[in-house]
This record gives structure tokens, C-alpha cells and sequence, in this order.
């Protein structure tokens, strides 16, 4: 019997009109245009001001306070300081800028734009989460009652003041079970608390829904 020799199909070489080479190369052209848009994206970025420290109005800062870094702006671009610019060699903020947050053009003030004073108030309750650095609350007093057995009706005295800074009381010199919270307040509002406070009034924070 006489064994027949098959030969087995030769490999053709893909000619250009291969389905899977055009496939390849549309895949290749596509990676490339990712990268490149990847890389004008990065391009466009640029350097801002932005807050090492929680920081508070009140206090004077330095630009050794802030940081670069390196952001895509588009359209906001304007309200922030860019790195470009220097920041001034003293200044304050007029609302509280927390760690990481850019600086915006509106919050540098040579002072205070509302005449302020960072004061503390001694609160007796526990305060709701949401009373924290950079928030405002109203404040509510209760006045000690005349025979020193109890507290009037509380009333609010500040409205959507803010907070610059919390502090729990560990001093053996502080009341117990107190924390000191640091308020912005006009010069209107100091007496009113400074009386209720001298008085042995109970004063209450409560979350401000007024706003600014």
C-alpha cells in the first residue's frame, strides 16, 4: 500500500486587509491617543495655595502656612491663589480655611472684615457632631434663676456665629464635664456673652440652618 504524503497548508503571512490586523492597529491608535490626552490633561494643570494647618480667622498667618499644589482649576481658576502669586508676608483669613483646602482670593484680609474677636465660651452639654471647626452655630443662654436653684427659659442670643477652634477642658482650674469653644463674634455680641458667662448662665450651641 502506498502511503500518500500530505502536506500541511502553509502559514500565509496576514496581508493588510486582515480583519485582526485592522483590529490591532485601531486598538494601538487608541491607546496612544489615551496617553496623550492623559498627558495634556496633566499639562493643564497648575500650582495653588493650599492650607498645611487648620486655620482660623483671628489669627495671623504667613505664607510658611501653606503649600503647593498641583490642581485643575478650569473655570474656578480665578477664585484661588495660584502659587504664581505670593502670598502677602502677614494677613488673615475671613472665614476658616481647613487643611488641604485651597486659599481663595476673598478669604485675605489685612484684618478682620467684620471687626471680630476670637472669644471662648465654656460649654456644660454635650455638643452635636456637627458643631465642629469651621461650622457655625447659634448660641442659646440660660439665665440662673434669682434663687440660684435653676435656669430660666432659654433664649438665643448669637445667630450663626463661627467656630474657630474646640477645646475639652482638662485643667484642674475648669469646670468639670466642660469644653471651651472659640467664637468670631462682633463687637455688638461680646457684652451679651461675656455677661452670661461671668453669671453662671448655661449656654448651649446649636447647628446655625441661617447661614452666613
Amino acid at each position: 500500500m502506498n502511503d500518500k504524503i500530505v502536506e500541511a497548508p502553509r502559514i500565509r503571512t496576514p496581508g493588510w486587509r486582515d480583519p485582526r490586523l485592522i483590529v490591532g492597529v485601531i486598538l494601538v491608535v487608541l491607546s496612544v491617543a489615551g496617553v496623550v490626552a492623559l498627558m495634556q490633561s496633566a499639562d493643564s494643570r497648575q500650582g495653588y495655595w493650599a492650607a498645611s494647618v487648620d486655620i482660623v480667622p483671628g489669627v495671623k498667618m504667613k505664607p510658611e502656612d501653606f503649600h503647593v499644589v498641583q490642581a485643575s482649576m478650569s473655570e474656578a481658576s480665578d477664585m484661588y491663589w495660584s502659587a504664581e502669586q505670593d502670598l502677602p508676608s502677614e494677613f488673615y483669613v475671613a472665614s476658616t480655611v481647613l487643611q488641604g483646602e485651597f486659599l481663595a482670593h476673598r478669604q485675605v484680609n489685612e484684618a478682620d472684615p467684620g471687626g471680630r474677636q476670637q472669644v471662648g465660651i465654656r460649654v456644660s452639654e454635650d455638643m452635636p457632631a456637627s458643631v465642629a471647626t469651621g461650622s457655625r452655630a447659634d448660641v442659646w443662654v440660660a439665665l440662673a434663676d434669682s434663687d440660684g436653684r435653676g435656669f430660666e427659659e432659654p433664649h438665643k442670643l448669637i445667630t450663626s456665629a463661627e467656630v474657630v477652634g474646640i477645646d475639652d477642658n482638662t485643667s484642674t482650674f475648669a469646670a468639670a464635664d466642660t469644653t471651651t469653644v472659640y467664637l468670631m463674634l462682633s463687637q455688638d455680641a461680646l457684652p451679651g456673652v461675656l455677661d452670661a458667662q461671668a453669671n453662671g448662665a448655661k449656654i448651649s450651641l446649636v447647628p446655625s440652618i441661617s447661614g452666613d
